[in-house]
């Protein structure tokens, strides 16, 4: 705990449970691994004065993740960390043993606890009680549905969370690569009112094992908001075609930054993001709407400048192998 304060230590232990016994796959919880929690902090540019608010709180990793940020921009200001920890970090989780983790796991960084709530996100008492604590960023790792027609859809989460925040505040989502694609139905409703009422930020593609240490097949992406404010009709929307980590495999440690290679990709994609940069084969702007597909791969240029004669020797190598190993060739 000396070494490692403001990690979240029981989300940590709970993945690593769940590796052997994943019984919550049902559930739809899929935990967020902590860079993605700490990359969120560095995307909402979290800082010792914001109030951030998670309505699926899980076991807490993103309000850790904040904390850490808020107590270091804080700067050894006793008075400053005790009203972070008490006031500015608010959470709510309606399965009560994970609610049971979220509240350990809080206590074990010395507090920060009391204002994590144990209910539904969309009770109404709940919606004004958060709403009265003013929050500013909102983070949210919403449970993924696991039967299409009776789970509450991830986007219904988002606009939950968007709810209570401030005006201009920041929301900060992941959530199944299919919410952001649907272009009919109850999923396209549900992202034409999140463009009506707020405004879409970024979308970015994350790698597509980023779960895999909680045994889920999910490909997920980011989605940032700006709450209360429509979505201005020319306005370009940031995509990021974020889909390499550095992290790897390995067989008893699950996924890993084994090469070291986190801290200087992360850097790039703040770089870009803060920036807005065009870059092909990473990222590009474009004007969306409600009916078009949120994700960088339907509109990214590719960049052609890494591509090699040994490239398609190998391609056409492995459709020869492909041909002969099923016997569609003599």
């Amino acid at each position: 705990m000396k070494t490692h304060r403001y990690f979240d230590v029981l989300g940590q232990l709970y993945i690593e449970f769940l590796r052997y016994a994943n019984s919550d796959k049902g559930l739809g919880i899929v935990l967020t691994p902590p860079h993605i929690t700490e990359l969120f902090s560095d995307l909402a540019n979290v800082n010792k004065n914001s109030i951030v608010y998670d309505n699926c709180t899980g076991t807490g990793g993103f309000l850790i993740s904040a904390m850490n940020k808020m107590i270091e921009d804080a700067k050894d200001d006793q008075e400053k960390i005790n009203e972070i920890k008490n006031n500015q970090l608010i959470g709510t989780e309606y399965q009560s043993h994970i609610f049971a983790l979220a509240i350990s796991n809080m206590y074990i960084h010395q507090d920060g606890k009391t204002n994590v709530i144990n209910g539904s996100c969309f009770d109404e008492e709940i919606i004004k009680h958060v709403k009265e604590r003013k929050p500013t960023v909102g983070f949210l790792n919403p449970p993924y549905k696991s039967n299409k027609k009776t789970d509450t859809d991830e986007l219904a989460f988002i606009l939950n969370n968007l709810e209570c925040l401030n005006d201009g505040g920041t929301c900060i989502a992941i959530v199944p690569m299919q919410s952001a694609l649907a272009t009919n139905g109850k999923v396209y409703e549900l992202k034409k009112k999140l463009l009506e009422k707020h405004t879409l930020e970024a979308v970015l593609s994350m790698p597509d094992e980023l779960f895999f240490n909680s045994k889920v097949g999910v490909v997920s992406c980011i989605m940032v908001f700006t709450a209360h404010r429509q979505h201005p009709k020319h306005k370009e929307t940031y995509f990021g075609y974020y889909k390499d980590d550095g992290f790897v495999k390995r067989k008893t440690k699950g996924r890993i930054d084994a090469y070291g290679k986190w801290d200087t990709i992360k850097e790039k994609w703040l770089f870009n993001y803060i920036n807005r940069k065009r870059e092909p084969g990473l990222s590009i702007n474009k004007s969306v709407t409600a009916e078009m597909e949120w994700v960088a791969e339907a509109y990214m240029e590719t960049d052609y400048k890494n591509l090699s004669d040994e490239d398609f020797e190998k391609t056409i190598l492995n459709y020869v192998t492909f041909l002969h190993n099923n016997r569609l060739i003599e």
